[in-house]
């Protein structure tokens, strides 16, 4: 069984929430019922640790079992998937192809790299924008730097307790 300390060193997942009256609501989505809110996000942080400290200590004290962070799931990839086209798209991606000396596996490949890297280039316009345009930017070290928002503006959902804050 871990210690207090060791489970508090975990990456579990927080979640936050700004309300309508500008408090935060928090709390930490493995732990059912543990939860806080704060003036600030920065209260609401420390009030969740707190909170979580208290939750995992019961449960320590009470002989219950403590849930640990969802793990990711470790994927394998072996570089072949199975893509279903129309006839006349698969035609005019072969004729391509030719038309270039290349494998029309070449081609393919070539072409979702390309929309891959433009993919990644508007997430990074967008996330700028957001930036610039958002009074309080939360960031995630587990998302390397990503957020998501789950609806509104205001919702955030944040991973691993070593988010860190920013000014922007």
């Amino acid at each position: 069984m871990k210690s207090l300390e060791e489970y508090l060193r975990l990456p579990y997942t927080i979640e936050t929430k700004r309300e309508s009256d500008g408090s935060y609501f928090i709390k930490v989505k493995e732990l059912p019922g543990c939860m806080s809110v704060g003036d600030s996000i920065e209260d609401a942080y420390a009030m969740i640790e707190d909170a979580k400290a208290d939750w995992i200590q019961f449960c320590l004290d009470d002989g219950r079992v403590v849930p640990e962070p969802e793990e990711e799931e470790v994927k394998t990839y072996s570089g072949k998937f199975m893509v279903r086209i129309t006839p006349k798209l698969h035609r005019e991606l072969a004729e391509t192809a030719e038309e270039n000396g290349v494998s029309l596996n070449h081609l393919v490949t070539e072409m979702l790299s390309s929309t891959s890297g433009v993919v990644k280039g508007m997430q990074q316009t967008f996330a700028d924008l957001w930036r610039k345009i958002n009074p309080i930017l939360v960031e995630s070290k587990v998302t390397r730097g990503t957020f998501k928002a789950m609806g509104r503006s205001e919702d955030w959902v944040l991973k691993g307790m070593n988010s860190g804050l920013r000014d922007s």
